[in-house]
């Protein structure tokens, strides 16, 4: 019978050089940030990035702190091994970890949401506001589409939606 697995998850950093991992305890992870209620998206987020500001491990090591929880050679490979696969399915496709119907976001055309609005559209979708920084136009856009619209007079982007009253 083996040891039962640490109460961490191993995760792999991007970067160049040398691998590097973080060990996050799986209790940290996702705490209750507001006793009582569920955590936002936003908290959640800060909170796992403040997580990712631990002290990072080399694979030698994540082996050492891992043999001194009690793993075995094998189960310390299988933690590696699935760190990386996690790593691999994460950055396989780009991740936007910033919220974008958040007010203040802006995307990498310029794009920025000034106001949400209470019509909504297909699918749920609300209606924002959005303002060109490059040359002040405003327009109507669904939430959906706001990190990757670009402004319909400078920039030759889609027509936007009406602004909702």
């Amino acid at each position: 019978m083996s040891a039962p697995l640490p109460d961490v998850i191993l995760l792999k950093l991007p970067g160049e050089g040398p691998e590097q991992f973080v060990m996050i305890a799986r209790s940290e992870l996702f705490p209750g940030l507001t006793p009582g209620q569920p955590a936002s998206r936003e908290q959640w987020m800060d909170h796992f990035a403040r997580l990712l500001h631990q002290p990072r491990l080399t694979e030698s090591g994540v082996r050492d702190a891992l043999l001194g929880r009690g793993l075995s050679a094998r189960e310390i490979d299988e933690q590696l091994t699935a760190a990386r696969r996690r790593f691999a399915v994460m950055t396989s496709q780009p991740t936007l970890w910033e919220h974008t119907t958040r007010i203040g976001y802006r995307n990498p055309d310029g794009q920025e949401i000034v106001k949400k609005t209470d019509k909504g559209g297909p699918e749920g979708q609300r209606i924002y506001v959005l303002r060109c920084t490059v040359c002040g136009h405003q327009y109507g856009a669904y939430g959906i589409d706001a990190d990757h619209r670009r402004c319909p007079v400078c920039q030759d982007g889609p027509a936007g939606l009406a602004i909702p009253e």
